[in-house]
């Protein structure tokens, strides 16, 4: 049965993924704006003209691909020492989003750092002091939008935007017809905004990495890796079946009993000694051989290493001196506060652990120190192996 068990835990794991980043966002943003042709002589506006304001709400099919749906405000006056005017421009769009970030694997050298593409149609209306009514307008938007990523939920955007107006009947300022076919007149727009992800996963999509997802043309190989590793892990596990257990029933990790055949010669030594109360208990504590470990986005520790707790509970129970601070870490995946937080709360969980199991809480604290940058950032192993509560002796 167990080895059943493994293998459908196998499957599932290739499966993952498929909805561990959230879809929807909604943008705000204001700059600056400079229209082009589309005036009459003598008319134009400074450069920079002020204002633009413009936000959407936008959804990704993955994370490479999306649609924005997004409506804007921009007010155009004359340029010092020319005649006076005052329109303004209000519109919506529906726009065509790329993820050139994903497409282009940013994830290789930078994982705060995205850009987006996007293109689409909308309408509008131009009006004015010189208008006698509104002038409805219809056109074809393109623009570029680098992002740098604040935290998990929060992104810097900036982006810059060409508007191509195929349908304008009359000049920005008001005053005259168009005559130009085609393009009627052009408006470039540069703006700042932020966006907020929705959903209840940990990354938007921007910045959800697939690089480890299985594809249609590697499924097979995947699958007979998964059957391979699932055989190989079911003998390890038969292998090590009478292995040493605490308590809880869970097993004594390879590094810690190798430490103990080491300094003892055997675990039945390692026993007779009582390893888990005396110096050799505050050495593995000190030499970090003892850690709780946490899935991923997670403050539960995983149940194959709360032994851990059990033990340095046994050791400040027997050693009525000691005193331990739980200090907590996590990957790389968050952001720099979204992680401290994460941190923070694993090692307050193992602190209260730790009270729970009836040690005196005035013996205890907790700190979290966010990532932990000691691990490789881009080996899946390595950041489970960030994912951990570990103790320092006082």
């Amino acid at each position: 049965m167990r080895k059943q068990i493994l293998a459908l835990t196998a499957l599932v794991a290739l499966s993952a993924n498929a909805q561990e980043y959230n879809k929807w966002s909604i943008d705000v943003n204001g700059g600056v704006n400079k229209p082009t042709y589309g005036f009459a002589s003598g008319y134009t506006t400074a450069t920079p003209n002020l204002w633009t304001a413009n936000g959407g709400v936008r959804y990704m099919f993955n994370n490479k691909f999306g649609l924005r749906l997004g409506g804007g405000y921009e007010t155009f006056k004359e340029k010092k020492d020319t005649p006076k005017f005052e329109s303004n421009i209000w519109n919506v769009n529906l726009q065509a989003v790329a993820n050139v970030g994903r497409v282009l694997s940013f994830e290789d050298w930078t994982r705060d750092l995205g850009l987006l593409l996007h293109g689409g149609v909308g309408v509008g209306q131009l009006s004015g002091d010189n208008f006698s009514k509104a002038d409805n307008l219809a056109f074809i938007t393109l623009g570029l939008t680098p992002q740098i990523r604040l935290s998990n939920r929060v992104t810097l955007l900036f982006d810059g935007s060409v508007y191509f107006y195929t349908k304008q009947n009359r000049t920005f300022e008001g005053l005259s017809t168009t005559t130009k076919r085609g393009f009627q007149g052009s408006n470039f727009t540069g703006t700042v905004g932020l966006q907020i992800a929705l959903g209840r996963n940990l990354v938007h999509a921007d910045w959800y990495s697939d690089g480890g997802k299985v594809t249609d043309g590697k499924l097979e190989e995947r699958l007979a890796k998964a059957e391979s590793d699932v055989a190989s892990l079911a003998k390890r596990l038969d292998d090590k079946e009478d292995k040493m257990n605490d308590r809880n029933g869970n097993r004594i990790p390879d590094e810690v009993e190798n430490y103990l055949n080491e300094k003892y010669g055997n675990l039945a030594n390692a026993q007779k000694q009582d390893y888990t109360s005396g110096d050799s208990a505050r050495e593995l504590i000190e030499k970090g051989y003892i850690n709780v470990y946490f899935d991923y986005n997670s403050s539960a520790p995983q149940k194959s290493s709360l032994w851990a707790a059990d033990f340095v509970a046994n050791y400040l129970k027997q050693n009525s001196g000691a005193n331990v601070k739980v200090v907590g870490y996590a990957d790389e995946l968050g952001g720099e506060n979204y992680n401290q937080k994460l941190s923070a709360k694993r090692a307050e969980v193992i602190k209260q652990l730790l009270v729970d199991r009836g040690v005196d809480a005035s013996k205890l604290s907790f700190e979290g120190k966010g990532e932990d940058k000691t691990v490789n950032a881009k080996a899946a192993n390595a950041r489970q192996l960030a994912r951990r509560a570990t103790f320092e002796l006082k």
